[in-house]
C-alpha cells in the first residue's frame, strides 16, 4: 500500500444483513446485541435520542472525506451517539467524527499524534509505515475481548483468514475494510455491434478468442476501434497474465516488478519469462491489424470517450461484481454488456484499507468497541456516510438512498457518500439508487470464492531498495506503455527493458523480496 493522493482517490471510482453473530456485540462476556440493529425513521429534523453519557468515553475517528466538508456536523455526531447510547449502553462509548480531504489527510494525523490532539482510530494509507514508526497498536487482543462481531461479520465477507495480510512480526495492527475487493479482468463490449457479427458472448472466453470477432466488427464497422484502452497507457493484460497464470506480484500492482508464480516460492522477473513475452505478441499483433488506435500507449482518448461517441466494441478492465455493464450503458446511452474474461488471483495486494488504533489512543479498549459498532450497526456506517435520514438523504427501499428532491451533493448541508470504501461493512451500507444490492453481495462472496495466493498474507518492506524501486519506475514508464499498447516491436524492445531494469537494480529488488518472502514463508509453516 502506497502513501499517495492517487492510491486514495482510486478508491472513489468503485440482501441479507449479518446475523451469524449471537453473542455479545463484542463489548465483552455479557449481554446480546444483534448486528445491524436499529434504524431510525425519516424526519425533516431529528428527533432527540436517550440522552449520552457524560462520562462515556469519546473514541475520535479520523474519517476520509471525498465531498465538501461542512464547517460544522455536530448534528451526525449527536444522532450517532444518541443511537449508541440507546443501543449499546454497555459500551460506554461515543463518537466523535472528524473528515478530511485526502490532500491533508496524513497530514492531520501526523500532526495530532505529535502534538497529543486526540486521534484513536484512522485509516492508514499504508500500514507498514505506521507500524515501522510505532503510530498503531497491535490488535488481536483487542479484538478478542472487544470485537467478537467484527471479527466474525469480516470472516463471513472477507473469509477466515482476512486479517493475515494486516499481521506484522506477528501482531494485527488494522481491521480490515469490509467490501468487494475483487477486481476480475472484465471484458466490457457493444452488445448490438456484437449481434451484428453472428458471434455469441459465450463463444468469447479469453484475449484469444477476440480476433475473430474483431476482424468482423473492422468489416461492418470501418470507423469503429475494436478495442481501446480504459487507462491511458494500460491494456490490462498484465492483470489478465496474472489470473491466468496464479501469480501473486509481492504487494505491487502497479509495476508487478518481482513476482511468484503458484507456489514455487520463487521472485522473478516478470518481464523476462516466455509468459510476459506472448502476451505483449498478442498486443503487438491486435497493433499491426488495426484493432486498436494506434496513440494508445501516449494517447489521453481512452475507452470511455470512444464508446460515447460509438467508435469503441470493446475495452477490459478490472471490476467488482458483475454489473458494470449496466452502469456503462446507463451513463453512454449504448447498450453495453460485460464478461469475465479471466480470473483474479487474490493475493495480499488484493486486500483493502484498514482501521487502526492510534498508538496515542487515551482508551484502546473504547476505540475497539468503537470499531465493532462502526462494522456492524447499519444504523451508524449509513449517518457517516449520508447523513440525517430526511435532512441529507432520503431511502428509496430497504437498500437504496437518493438525496432529498432539489437537492444534490452539492447542496445537502452533509454528506460523505463517495467514502463507502474506507467505512464499515459495504452490505449494511445503503446503496445509490438504481445499484443492484444483489451484486453486492455477489462481490462479497467473490472475496471468499475467489483463488487465493498461497503467500497471501506476506507483506514487503521496501525501505532497503527505495533508490532501486525509483529507477525501476522510471524504466517502467519508459516502456510499459508501448510495449503492451502493441506500439513498440517486443522481439526489439523486450530485451532493451530487461537490460534496462537490470541496470537500474531489480536483481536486488528481487533478492530483498526473497530474503523476506523466505522468512514469511519459514514463520508460516
Amino acid at each position: 500500500m502506497k502513501r499517495t493522493s492517487t492510491a486514495i482517490l482510486a478508491l472513489t471510482l468503485a440482501a441479507t444483513l449479518f446475523a451469524g453473530c449471537s453473542s455479545t456485540g463484542g463489548f465483552g462476556p455479557e449481554g446480546t446485541q444483534e448486528v445491524g440493529a436499529g434504524a431510525a425513521p425519516a424526519a425533516d429534523t431529528p428527533e432527540a435520542g436517550p440522552e449520552v453519557p457524560a462520562q462515556a468515553d469519546e473514541v475520535v475517528f479520523y474519517c476520509l472525506s471525498f465531498t465538501n466538508i461542512p464547517d460544522s456536523y455536530d448534528q451526525v455526531n449527536t444522532a450517532i451517539n444518541e443511537h449508541i447510547a440507546g443501543t449499546y449502553p454497555e459500551a460506554n462509548v461515543k463518537l466523535k467524527l472528524q473528515l478530511f480531504g485526502p490532500v491533508e489527510y496524513e497530514e492531520k494525523i501526523r500532526l495530532a499524534m505529535q502534538s497529543g490532539t486526540p486521534v484513536d482510530l484512522f485509516t492508514p494509507l499504508g500500514l507498514a509505515n505506521y507500524v515501522a514508526q510505532n503510530q498503531v497498536l497491535p490488535l488481536e487482543d483487542l479484538l478478542t475481548e472487544y470485537g467478537r462481531d467484527v471479527t466474525a461479520i469480516i470472516h463471513e465477507d472477507i473469509g477466515t483468514d482476512a486479517f493475515k495480510t494486516y499481521e506484522i512480526n506477528g501482531h494485527t495492527y488494522g481491521v480490515p475494510i469490509n467490501k468487494g475487493m475483487v477486481v476480475t479482468p472484465t471484458l466490457i463490449y457493444d452488445k448490438d455491434m456484437l449481434a451484428a457479427t453472428g458471434y455469441s458472448i459465450d463463444s468469447i472466453n479469453s484475449l484469444r478468442d477476440l480476433p475473430k470477432v474483431f476482424d468482423k466488427i473492422k468489416e461492418l464497422y470501418p470507423e469503429v476501434f475494436p478495442y481501446a484502452n480504459t487507462n491511458q497507457g494500460d491494456t490490462h493484460i498484465i492483470p489478465i497474465l496474472a489470473g491466468e497464470n496464479d501469480i501473486d506480484v509481492m504487494m505491487d500492482r502497479v509495476t508487478y516488478m518481482g513476482v511468484v508464480f503458484g507456489d514455487s516460492g520463487q521472485v522473478v522477473n516478470l518481464y523476462d519469462t516466455p509468459w510476459f513475452a506472448e502476451y505483449v505478441g498478442i498486443m503487438r499483433d491486435w497493433y499491426e491489424k488495426g484493432y486498436v488506435p494506434k496513440d494508445m500507449a501516449t494517447s489521453p482518448s481512452t475507452a470511455t470517450e470512444y464508446f460515447n461517441a460509438g467508435r469503441l466494441f470493446s475495452t477490459i478492465a478490472g471490476y467488482g461484481g458483475n454489473e458494470i455493464g449496466a452502469l456503462i450503458s446507463a451513463s453512454t446511452g449504448r447498450n453495453i454488456g460485460n464478461k469475465w474474461i479471466a480470473p483474479f488471483y487474490f493475493d495480499s495486494s488484493a486486500a483493502s484499507l484498514a482501521t487502526a488504533v492510534s498508538s496515542t489512543s487515551k482508551s484502546p479498549a473504547a476505540a475497539m468497541k468503537m470499531i465493532n459498532i462502526l462494522y456492524t450497526d447499519e444504523f451508524v456506517i449509513n449517518t457517516i456516510l449520508y447523513g440525517i435520514e430526511g435532512m441529507d438523504y432520503v431511502k428509496v427501499d430497504e437498500h437504496h438512498w437518493t438525496y432529498p428532491e432539489g437537492k444534490d451533493v452539492n447542496t445537502v448541508s452533509y454528506t460523505a457518500a463517495f467514502s463507502t470504501g474506507i467505512v464499515g461493512s459495504e452490505k449494511l451500507q445503503l446503496q445509490t439508487a438504481g445499484v443492484s444490492y444483489e451484486d453486492v453481495l455477489l462481490k462479497l462472496r467473490q472475496n471468499v470464492e475467489c483463488k487465493r495466493s498461497p503467500y497471501y498474507g506476506f507483506t514487503f518492506d521496501p525501505s532497503k531498495v527505495v533508490n532501486e524501486i525509483t529507477a525501476l519506475n522510471n524504466v517502467y514508464s519508459q516502456y510499459i506503455p508501448g510495449l503492451v499498447c502493441g506500439s513498440l516491436d517486443p522481439a526489439v524492445a523486450l530485451p532493451e527493458f530487461n537490460k534496462a531494469l537490470k541496470d537500474a537494480g531489480i536483481d536486488a529488488l528481487i533478492a530483498e523480496k526473497q530474503t523476506q518472502l523466505n522468512a514469511w514463508i519459514a514463520a508460516n509453516r
